[in-house]
């Protein structure tokens, strides 16, 4: 049987992503007897056209040229695969509404700078995206396992518990107990807790859980923080997300700096 033809494209991003994935070095050595790579730019000069087991995408698209590039894929693919939080979430590219786009343009580059940009959206925006491989950048661990999975036939799953249960594993004090905003109770395991590790905050680059209680946990926080602290925590990677709207609202309805 032939091997399953992979397509790895990136748009808009800072390749973090696929640099994990040489970084597999020896398992991406196996994974790739199990697989042909017949186009990746980032990592050889072979290009071939679809049509594509799976294209594997990484970024936002965020210029109508790398908008009609997803698109095409979508058709070639059996399966898209968001690779990362910036094709998951629009990530650090989302934080910037659509609208201030121009202001920040001319701020940053002066006002005779033309810019490409459209906007910030997540590949769902788009296309239909068949899986998720999150993270910032994705954990390589999780990038075997879920293709490893896909290639058994297997529908990938998503980890059942979240950062939380991460940074017990890894004996981290809670920052919530301690007063500081973290994501961890709501985003999705399998980045093994590595910001809250590093002394950072969770911001949810793994996204945000199913039936997460987010309500919940703005009531935590808000008992010793604000909502312009709350906000900047959940814009950092979820801006662009419907859940991040729904906060927004949630955080209306209470008195000003109390959630």
């Amino acid at each position: 049987m032939p091997r399953p033809r992979i397509a790895i494209y990136d748009f808009t991003d800072c390749e973090g992503c696929q640099a994990q994935l040489v970084s597999l070095r020896e398992k991406l050595l196996v994974l790739e007897k199990k697989i042909d790579i017949v186009d990746w730019r980032m990592g050889q000069e072979r290009k071939e056209k679809g049509p594509f087991f799976a294209s594997i995408v990484e970024g936002t698209p965020i210029t109508q040229h790398e908008i009609d590039i997803l698109l095409d894929l979508r058709k070639k693919s059996k399966y898209i695969i968001a690779f990362g939080a910036c094709a998951s979430l629009a990530g650090i590219p989302g934080i910037i509404n659509k609208e201030d786009r121009k202001k920040w343009c001319d701020k940053i580059y002066g006002k005779n700078y033309k810019p490409r940009g459209i906007d910030a959206k997540p590949l769902q925006a788009f296309v239909k995206v068949d899986f998720f491989i999150h993270g910032c950048p994705v954990n390589s661990d999780e990038v075997v396992r879920i293709f490893e999975e896909i290639l058994s036939g297997k529908t990938p799953s998503y980890r059942d518990y979240s950062v939380c249960f991460e940074c017990k594993v890894a004996g981290n004090p809670c920052r919530i107990l301690n007063k500081k905003v973290c994501l961890g109770p709501i985003t999705q395991g399998g980045c093994g807790a590595v910001c809250v590790s590093g002394g950072s905050s969770c911001f949810g680059c793994f996204g945000v859980r199913e039936e997460a209680n987010i309500q919940g946990l703005l009531t935590a926080v808000g008992k010793f923080s604000n909502k312009k602290e709350i906000e900047k925590h959940f814009s950092m990677f979820l801006k662009q997300m419907p859940e991040y709207k729904n906060i927004i609202e949630l955080m209306k309805l209470k008195p000003k700096n109390k959630i």
